[in-house]
């Protein structure tokens, strides 16, 4: 049987698919291509654990159109925090500590004050559309903060991630590449002017740090180029606002739609971060990413020929029954919630997953305490997706509640 990953109704609802997949096929080959889907967790678990093999990134190439505007704009289309060992850790010690810890602990009370100034925009109203009015702008609002960008920026920042995401949510037309490069060398230009502003003027924000900042190397160490810094920027904002945006809407369709759910967490706050974990799990928002495969190989039996690509389909292994039983139900008793793969997990985990954490639990600690008798709105819902391939997104979710 032929599985059509691409048609709008399997991307609407996915999980009968995953289902099949896992049962059926769990390294299914993508008819007329090289491409491979991996849908059971200790298959994908055994691609990230065997990165020589399945090194990071797709053997896929972009266009030669789209590879001309790179090269007349004079930059390089790199991702230095999706690299491969040994270099990835070198690129990845110099941004970890401000996602995790202590350095995470400093940006609280900004993310504390972005999140009751949102809230304060709607609160009184009665109503919000939650993605537009609260999930878009908040996550977007602090990671501009951390890397010490202008608020003010904030419009064309979003375009600009837009169109960095595109190439992952299905396959482009010729000149859809072309227009994505254009937007992402756009973008490269506005980054290498702030570098430019920071090395003026330096602040304490993460762009300051990585112009500062030293790359230790197998034999060197030496400054960051401004085609590090960039690519390094680029990637934390947008992996620091597009998927907690699909998280914190997903997160909230979740609360309402499970009886007696919003219930049970307003009455016990403290279970507000296993919830968060389940929900993670169950809509992740990224449904998987590729991996190219560097020498022939097998994965479960299947052989694998060097130059193919394999798709990690994290979401299917997040509802694969054999590692997390009773998979469509949301359980707060779950013992491995945290061994979802909705960040991936290994050296190549997100790095701003508990930076994501921490703004989904404070903002569901505050719909809790400050939205009573919240409820979805039954005459403006169609609970409908974004058609996407690598992502999964609510076009929208109406809520209503008590104001104050």
């Amino acid at each position: 049987m032929d599985v059509d990953l691409l048609a709008p109704a399997t991307q609407e609802d996915w999980y009968p698919t995953y289902q099949y997949l896992r049962d059926e096929s769990p390294v299914y080959r993508i008819p007329g291509t090289d491409d491979y889907v991996v849908s059971r967790y200790d298959d994908i678990m055994h691609v990230l654990r065997h990165q020589r093999t399945f090194p990071a990134g797709s053997s896929k190439r972009r266009s030669l159109a789209a590879q001309a505007v790179y090269d007349r704009g004079g930059w390089e289309r790199m991702t230095p925090l999706g690299t491969n060992p040994p270099v990835h850790r070198h690129y990845r010690a110099l941004v970890d500590h401000f996602f995790t810890g202590a350095g995470l602990a400093r940006w609280r009370p900004v993310i504390e004050r972005f999140i009751d100034e949102q809230f304060s925009s709607f609160e009184r109203d009665g109503e919000v559309e939650w993605s537009s009015q609260y999930a878009v702008p908040l996550p977007v609002r602090v990671i501009t903060h951390m890397l010490g960008l202008p608020e003010a920026d904030i419009p064309k920042l979003k375009q600009w991630s837009a169109a960095w995401i595109l190439p992952f949510v299905r396959p482009l037309q010729p000149d859809e590449d072309v227009w994505v490069a254009e937007q992402v060398v756009e973008m490269y230009g506005y980054l290498a002017e702030q570098i430019a502003e920071k090395r003026r003027s330096p602040g304490e924000d993460i762009i300051t740090h990585l112009t500062a900042a030293e790359l230790t190397g197998e034999d060197e160490l030496r400054p960051l180029t401004d085609q590090e810094i960039i690519t390094i920027v680029d990637h934390l904002f947008v992996g620091g606002n597009e998927t907690t945006t699909f998280a914190m809407t997903s997160a909230l369709w979740v609360l309402l739609r499970e009886p007696g759910l919003y219930e049970r967490l307003g009455a016990d706050p403290s279970l507000v971060p296993l919830f968060v974990e389940e929900v993670l799990r169950l809509e992740s928002p990224t449904q998987g990413l590729w991996r190219a495969v560097a020498e022939d190989t097998e994965i479960a039996g299947t052989p694998i020929p060097k130059g193919s690509s394999v798709h990690l389909r994290y979401a299917s292994g997040n509802r694969d029954e054999r590692m997390f039983p009773e998979p469509t139900a949301v359980r707060l008793d779950r013992a491995n919630s945290r061994r979802h793969l909705a960040f991936t997990l290994g050296e190549h985990q997100c790095p701003g997953a508990d930076l994501s954490r921490l703004e989904q639990v404070l903002t569901l600690q505050e719909v809790l305490r400050r939205l009573p008798e919240l409820r979805l709105d039954p005459e403006r819902n169609d609970f409908t997706h974004v058609p996407m391939f690598t992502m999964r997104a609510l076009k929208q979710l109406h809520l209503r509640f008590t104001p104050p």
